[in-house]
Parts: C-alpha cells; structure tokens; sequence
C-alpha cells in the first residue's frame, strides 16, 4: 500500500507540475485572411487615407497640413511607397521572422521527463510495485551555444540589409516610373502637335498634286512620315500607360488612384550636374556603405560560424540523468551521464561543406565589392556621356530650328511665306523639341543609374528621407 501511495504522490506532483507550465503557455489566436477581403482591400487604397497623410506629416513635417496634396513629389510617392508598397511589407515580416529567431537561440533546451511503472507478480509478500522518475538535461558547449546565437544575429543583421536592399529598388522603380511617365505625357502632346501638322501638310499637298504643283512622290513622303509619326504616337501613349501601371504598382494601390495625380519634378528638364569630386568621394562611401556589400560580409561571417559551430559538433553532448526511483520498497536516487560517441564519424562531412561554404561566401564578397566598384564606375561615364548628350540636343541644330521656326512665323504673318512653309518650319521646331526630350530621358536614366550604384539620392526631395532609406521603419503598418 505504501508504495501505491507513493506512487501517487509522484504521478500527482509530475501532474501539477505539467499543468502548471501549461497554464503559462502562449495561447493561439487565428487571424484568417481571406483572398476575397485581401483583394477587396486593396481596391479600396488611396492616396488619401487618413493614416497615409498622417505618416506625411511625420515624414515630411516641412509640408504637414497640405491637404489633399495640389501635387505630389517623389518623396511624397515614396512615403506613400512605404506605407502601401506590399513587397516591403513582406521585407519587414521577414525581418521580424529574422529578428525574432535571435530570442529562439538564445533559448536553452528544455529537459525530458520520463514516468516509469512496473508491477511484479510476486507471492512473497514483497512491494509489487516500481515507480520512477527520469530526467535529461542537456549540457551545451560554449561553443556550439556562441555559434548559434551568433548565427542567429548575424542572420537577423543580414535581413535588415536585405529590407534596405528591397526598400532601395523599390525607390528606384518608382523614381523611374515617375520620370518615365512625366516624360512620355511630354512626348505624346508633342507627337499629337506632329501629327496634326502632317496631317495639315497632307491636305496641303493633295491640294497642290491636283493643282499640279506638287508631285506624286512628295506626297507618298508625307504620307510615309504621317505612318511613322502615328506609330510613334501610339507607342508613347502604350508606353504612358505601362508607366502609370509600373508607378501605381510600386506605390501599392490600385491604377485609377492614379488617373487624377498631378506630378511635381523640379529640374526634370535640367538634371543637377554632380561635381567630379562628389562623386569620387561618392564612390568611396558607397563601398563602405552599400546594402548589398554589407550583406555579403554578413554573409560570410555567418559562414565563419557556421563552420565554427560544426568543429563544435565533433565533440559529444553532454546529457545529465537525474532520477528518482522507488524499487519495490527501496527508494533510489540516480544520476546517469551520457555522452554521443564519436565512432562512426567526426562531423568530417558537415565541417568540410561548411569550409567550402566559407570559401564561396569569400569569393562572393570579393566579387560583390568588385562588381560594385565597376557598377559605379561605369554609371559615371554614362552619365557624363548623357549630360554631353543633352548638351548637344540643345546646341546649333535646335537652336537653327528654333530660329527657322520664328523667322518663317513672322514671314507668314507679313505675307512673305505661305502655310506649307509654316506648317513644315513647326514640324522641324518639334521635332528638334522630341530630340531634346530625349535627351532629357537619357539624362534622367542615367542619374537614376548613377544614384542606383551609389544608394543613395543626389537631388531632389528625397533627400530629406535619406535616412529612411538608409533604414527603412519596420514597424510601418496599415
């Protein structure tokens, strides 16, 4: 009977015990979400949202109280980026995944508990019973312990170069998405201006081929160039859109939140010239500070511990065994030692990929600073090519067209000139214009490639959000 109680007590206190650490258990909570809501959300984003100007404010504090904004400028969209963009959001979930897994290494490893019974069938009046109580308790090295958590820094580390990395591309897109469509709006009322001329000049010269003052191959000319002129139209307005498109889906909202946007660009036709200096110190700095590079000697510290975790492995855990055991009537106390026995293997296999994975991450950083250093390089040549570019553009050949232009304008009003003569002086003047706008689109390109090499912008209102960029808020929500 003695034993039975015993045996009772133990199971009771184990029981307690076990439902004492439950009480203290993290409980579930679902959050369901469903397409049909997810999708219904985002139709309803808008640039107007009460919290999105709120974080204008915040962001933005020079303009606080401009509402509903009579335009927006690009750190405005990339406030508004940052609030709606939803492949930022997924960023900073992982980078709380990430962050959140640095408590889970530091986190020791809870002991096994085993409750054991046996009943003997015996006739000599002895205790029939045997209750116990094992337990194991795992003895971590300092090294594999220092490795983990290590790892698990510097795995949390990396996420957050890899959300800067995320928020810059982001940026980049909506800086040319920006650019790309106040362009392309430019260059479609230009072509439409074009397109009205030939169509002008076409009539014109039906008129003179009948009155026998025009030939037949002039006017298949015009009307040659009217076919080009309408498929260029048409491209510009389908590339228009796809502009729209490609600023709304790096903003994240719907298109039509878009249809009634009025853009700001100051400087738009004249990018800021970078000084040669300011960008060789440029170039320095961004070596130095780069997402992408820091991520590749984060990289290759987490390969530096994770071979130094696997020599750990080599050595055996150690497991401590305190039990409690009452034997048929005799109470006995254990202490059991176990240890793994590095017969059969060494961990030889694990701690050589995990050498070769050290020397990869090595040859990837090499090549990521190398190739940094190039990317930048090259972004400056083009960009001097661009702004020697734009230069010309706006040199003799727009200047004579220009001058051709107004002088054939004031012949038409004194008499001096006819209509044909007009009309063709202000097709030249607009194509010299075309010319110019796309010059302005390579030289806005290669800003935005050179600014994509340095990460960092070099003009405009972004640079009051450098820092935000730099790191960007994680704790953005909608």
């Amino acid at each position: 009977m003695e034993e039975v109680n015993a045996g009772r007590r133990l199971v009771g206190a184990a029981l307690g015990l076990v439902a004492a650490l439950l009480s203290a258990c993290v409980h579930y909570t679902p959050r369901p979400r469903p397409p049909e809501r997810i999708a219904t959300d985002f139709t309803q984003r808008t640039l107007s949202d009460s919290q999105l100007r709120a974080l204008l404010d915040k962001q933005l504090p020079a303009r606080a109280g401009a509402w509903p904004r009579s335009q927006w400028d690009r750190a405005d969209l990339l406030v508004a980026m940052l609030y709606f963009n939803d492949g930022l959001a997924a960023g900073r979930a992982s980078a709380r995944v990430a962050t959140a897994s640095t408590r889970t290494a530091r986190e020791r490893p809870n002991p096994t508990v085993t409750l054991m019974s046996e009943y003997a069938n015996q006739h000599d009046g002895t205790p029939l019973w045997l209750w116990a109580v094992v337990t194991d308790w795992l003895l971590e090295a300092g090294a594999k312990r220092g490795a983990r958590i290590a790892l698990a820094d510097l795995s949390a580390q990396r996420a957050g170069y890899d959300l800067a990395e995320l928020t810059w591309k982001e940026r980049s897109a909506l800086r040319r998405a920006a650019a790309d469509l106040l362009i392309t709006q430019r260059e479609i009322a230009l072509r439409e201006t074009v397109s009205t001329d030939r169509q002008a000049q076409l009539d014109m010269a039906r008129r003179r081929l009948e009155a026998g003052a025009a030939t037949r191959g002039d006017l298949d000319r015009l009307v040659r160039d009217a076919l080009q002129d309408e498929q260029q139209l048409h491209d510009a307005r389908r590339r228009a859109s796809l502009a729209r498109s490609a600023l709304a889906g790096t903003v994240g909202v719907p298109v039509r939140s878009l249809e009634s946007l009025k853009l700001g660009w100051e400087q738009l036709d004249d990018p800021s010239a970078v000084d040669a200096l300011q960008l060789e110190r440029a170039r320095d700095d961004a070596l130095l500070a780069r997402a992408d590079v820091h991520g590749a000697v984060v990289a290759y510290s987490m390969a530096e511990q994770a071979l130094r975790l696997e020599v750990a492995r080599q050595y055996p855990d150690v497991h401590l065994g305190p039990a409690y055991t009452w034997d048929h009537g005799i109470r006995r106390y254990q202490f059991n030692l176990g240890l793994t026995l590095p017969l059969l293997n060494r961990n030889a296999g694990a701690i050589g990929e995990a050498e070769a994975r050290r020397e990869e991450a090595g040859a990837h950083l090499e090549a990521t600073v190398a190739g940094a250093w190039q990317e930048i390089d090259e972004a400056i040549r083009q960009w001097r090519l661009a702004r020697a570019r734009l230069t010309e553009a706006r040199g003799p050949v727009y200047d004579a067209a220009q001058h051709i232009y107004a002088e054939t304008a004031r012949g038409f009003e004194a008499g001096a000139n006819d209509r044909t003569e007009l009309v063709a002086a202000r097709v030249a003047q607009t194509l010299a214009e075309l010319q110019v706008l796309d010059a302005v689109r390579t030289a806005q390109e290669a800003l935005a490639t050179i600014e994509d090499a340095l990460r960092r912008p070099l003009e405009g209102p972004e640079l009051t959000l450098t820092a935000t960029l730099a790191s960007p808020p994680v704790g953005v929500t909608r």
